[in-house]
């Protein structure tokens, strides 16, 4: 009942004042006087909200602003009461007495979060009015979750994407020469013979082309801070490839080769096709296949621990296993028709076959250390992976060459196949262990197109700084009587110097990425 009757006596001093100032308004004594008016506000608001039987003792008056924040719900219904009139104080006094039940909001129980990103919008109160409209708005505190982005967590991802890359150049002794005039020898060095051309191989000559492959790339988070991962990638192998076949009528083909016969000591070649017009010299018909292949691949396993993390980025510290393997291989057969007379019949003629077979395999073992960085924007983000792999790379240079010679008119070889080709050795193998790290970088854009699912371009660039590589380790050093047998179908022994161990250079990948992410 003190409430009721407090209210009562405030809705009167109300209409009491609001008259008081309606008179002054209106009456012909006084005109209105809009900076007297505001000026007197703060006391307006004083008399009516304060008590000062109780809550002011001193009675001095207390500008609008410095008054209590509205965030009690009985105070709101008070100031409401006393702002209506007489004749609605019964229903709003029945109205009032009764118990409210709370109204939950989403987002009153706990703060908002917005996982991966940080904190969610700060929040805000909600505004109110003065009358009826704020009855049943108390103030509360609301809460708006912010737009999710691309950086959410999620418990497993799995990663597709396109390789479109790009080999380092590579270079290779000359392995194919021709000579466009008849009757010259496709021997390199200018001096003894002009016109001569590499026709496969050389400087630069590999390497630089579209290289297309797959990466694969999948885990799942062991919890908020770290998860496993695993990733392989290949490109499709690479292939350069040469054939040509000829009588030497319009030009020769050779194998150039430099000749360690200390009679000779000059660039020399084995001739594939060459006929000079003079009956006295002996002519060739044959042909030769050349082919150079590269494959490359790479598997990796790889935990993630969460460094740091905020609104809009997070970054990963990233370590695994690595695996690597890198694989160069050339293939060049060689078969030639020594003509005995002027019709060029292979039926009786001399045959020589050349076969040469080099690989250089690299197998890298090792660890992997790096960062993982990530930044969103709504539905775009932009991700930085650098790291390195440390570890040791397996060196092979496999040897496989071999010659053959049939006589004219001998259906069996009058020799059995000798190891060694032309640019190789015979069967041989070399093995080399050599510390290594790799350094690798990939930059991708990715933009959420769906829930779940984004597309992304990228650039992906990783370097080996120990590689065995075809190129570097072709002998092409040998004596011409170790090629060519003598009349009675013999061979002389092979002068050709090794070179001691085996000889590496750094090779790397790079190119564009397309793909898709698939969270969930």
């Amino acid at each position: 009942m003190k409430t009721k009757w407090k209210m009562l006596t405030l809705a009167a001093m109300l209409s009491a004042t609001t008259t008081s100032a309606s008179a002054a308004d209106n009456g012909s004594g006084g005109a209105y006087d809009e900076d007297a008016y505001f000026a007197g506000s703060s006391n307006y608001a004083e008399s009516l909200y304060d008590d000062k039987a109780s809550t002011d003792k001193i009675g001095s008056a207390r500008s609008v602003e410095s008054l209590p924040a509205v965030y009690d719900d009985s105070y709101v219904a008070d100031l409401n009461q006393a702002a209506m009139g007489v004749q609605d104080q019964a229903y709003e006094t029945e109205y009032f007495d009764q118990e409210v039940e709370p109204v939950a909001y989403v987002g009153d129980e706990a703060s908002y979060h917005s996982p991966g990103v940080g904190s969610g919008v700060p929040a805000r109160t909600a505004s109110h009015g003065t009358g009826y409209q704020t009855q049943s708005r108390a103030s509360r505190m609301v809460r708006r979750p912010t737009q999710r982005t691309v950086l959410s967590s999620a418990q497993a991802w799995m990663t597709a994407e396109a390789l479109l890359w790009f080999p380092e150049v590579r270079s290779t002794p000359p392995l194919v020469t021709t000579n466009a005039t008849a009757g010259n020898d496709p021997t390199l060095d200018p001096a003894i013979v002009p016109n001569s051309v590499v026709a496969f191989g050389g400087n630069d000559a590999f390497g630089g082309d579209l290289q297309a492959g797959f990466r694969l790339d999948g885990g799942f988070m062991l919890s908020e801070d770290f998860g496993i991962g695993g990733r392989f990638w290949f490109l499709g192998e690479g292939e350069d490839t040469y054939a040509n076949q000829g009588d030497g009528t319009t030009g020769s083909i050779g194998v150039p080769f430099f000749d360690t016969d200390p009679a000779v000591a000059a660039e020399n070649s084995v001739r594939v096709a060459f006929n000079n017009g003079n009956p006295l010299v002996t002519d060739f018909i044959g042909s030769v296949n050349s082919r150079l292949t590269l494959d490359v691949y790479g598997a990796e396993g790889y935990g993630k621990l969460r460094l740091l993390e905020g609104k809009g980025y997070r970054s990963d510290f990233i370590g695994g296993f690595s695996h690597f393997g890198i694989d160069e291989r050339f293939t060049q057969t060689v078969t030639a028709f020594e003509s005995l007379d002027a019709t060029l019949d292979p039926a009786i003629d001399n045959q020589f076959s050349f076969v040469d077979d080099l690989e250089a395999e690299n197998r890298f073992y090792g660890g992997q250390i790096g960062f993982l960085t990530e930044v969103g924007h709504g539905a775009w983000k932009l991700s930085a992976l650098t790291k390195v792999h440390l570890g040791d790379m397996e060196q092979t240079l496999i040897n496989r060459g071999s010659r053959t010679f049939d006589a004219a008119g001998v259906t069996a070889p009058v020799t059995a196949p000798t190891p060694g080709g032309i640019l190789t050795v015979g069967v041989n193998d070399e093995t080399n262990n050599e510390f290594t790290f790799a350094p690798e970088v990939n930059l991708k854009m990715a933009y959420q197109m769906r829930p779940h699912v984004s597309f992304s371009v990228g650039y992906s660039f990783i370097m080996w700084n120990d590689v065995l590589m075809v190129g570097d380790n072709i002998n092409r050093n040998v004596n011409f009587g170790a090629l060519v047998p003598d009349g009675g179908g013999n061979y002389d022994n092979v002068v050709r110097p090794f070179d001691t161990g085996l000889k590496t250079d750094s090779f790397f990948v790079h190119g564009l990425d397309l793909g898709a992410v698939i969270e969930f």
